[in-house]
């Protein structure tokens, strides 16, 4: 590995940086060219693709939706992850890409809001010693190549499956619908008493440009009416993603969400990949639901790069915005 340079890969480039994603094995769709132009449409601010170079070689990169705030440039999070991504190479090499991709972001002067790596990134030893913060949260992971329904889904869930056959539900990959998920989507937000942070044209936004990235799963009552729907995306053929799943009331009552889950390990096994990772389960409940389909809890680890003064002021926004919150609602 030669001298690495880190430069910005513009428009014209991004098929390549695109194509050389979907050969790594953990290259995820959030960290995609085409996922990166549709955060910036449908929230904001402009893209930043960052490629590290050896020589003609892409060997990492990372990309950045960027709000500019006067003079300050402030890297805003993506949903889910938003990772750094580094060619499997021999532990040397990737410390020496990732120190190179973080001495170039400290030039730009960025203020990096947190950005979750995917469970590849179990060393970022070099983001401590350049003196980024670093947290910990957790997602669970299915190994699918050795998952069995029989064996690795709980007694409770296989109970509600059941539930799901007898009530004559069926599950089936549908073209992605925005406005089927989304509205299964804010039933759940509503019913556990939270607002969501999408409007429906950002949602359409984001769900569009999945496109064949993406694979619905919609769960239907014998009438046609969607009870549950989950949206899948990867980016290459090892690993996938579940990304946003929503139910109505209707649906949990007759083991719909279930019925979707097990529909999308059977699929997911079929066409091939190896691992799905449920993208978060840092709250108990949620964790032990997640687990309860067969998986291992899996450590996923957050960078940032905030002065104090911008971290002072979380605090306040967080309350600004809860406050705006409740006058909508009243």
């Amino acid at each position: 590995m030669r001298d690495l340079v880190v430069r910005e890969l513009k428009q014209a480039e991004w098929d390549r940086w695109d194509d050389w994603l979907a050969l790594q094995p953990w290259g995820s769709p959030f960290s995609a060219a085409w996922w990166l132009d549709a955060n910036c449409r449908a929230f904001g601010g402009h893209p930043l693709l960052l490629g590290v170079l050896d020589g003609e070689q892409l060997v990492g990169g990372v990309a950045l939706r960027i709000t500019d705030v006067g003079p300050v440039h402030v890297v805003r999070p993506s949903m889910l992850y938003n990772p750094i991504v580094i060619a499997v190479e021999s532990p040397q090499s990737r410390q020496k890409v990732l120190a190179t991709l973080l001495e170039d972001m400290a030039r730009r002067k960025l203020i990096v809001r947190p950005l979750t790596c995917t469970t590849d990134m179990v060393d970022l030893r070099q983001a401590v010693w350049h003196h980024w913060n670093l947290t910990a949260s957790w997602t669970v992971v299915t190994a699918l190549r050795t998952w069995v329904l029989e064996k690795d889904v709980s007694r409770m869930e296989l109970q509600q499956m059941r539930k799901a056959q007898r009530a004559e539900v069926t599950a089936h990959v549908e073209p992605p619908d925005a406005d089927v998920l989304y509205n299964l989507m804010q039933a759940t937000i509503l019913r556990h008493g939270h607002e969501g942070s999408q409007t429906r044209v950002q949602f359409r936004t984001l769900v569009e440009a999945a496109g064949t990235h993406g694979m619905q799963i919609v769960v239907r009552d014998v009438d046609g009416v969607p009870l549950s729907a989950v949206l899948v995306m990867a980016q290459g053929t090892r690993a996938a993603y579940s990304v946003w799943v929503g139910t109505s009331a209707i649906g949990l009552a007759k083991g719909a969400t279930v019925a979707g889950y097990v529909f999308m390990l059977k699929e997911l096994q079929a066409r091939g990949y190896e691992y799905l990772d449920w993208c978060g389960a840092s709250l108990p409940g949620l964790s032990d639901f997640k687990l309860s389909f067969g998986g291992t809890l899996t450590t996923r680890l957050t960078i940032s790069r905030e002065p104090l003064w911008v971290r002072a002021t979380v605090p306040v926004h967080v309350r600004l915005s809860q406050l705006k919150s409740v006058l909508r609602r009243h």
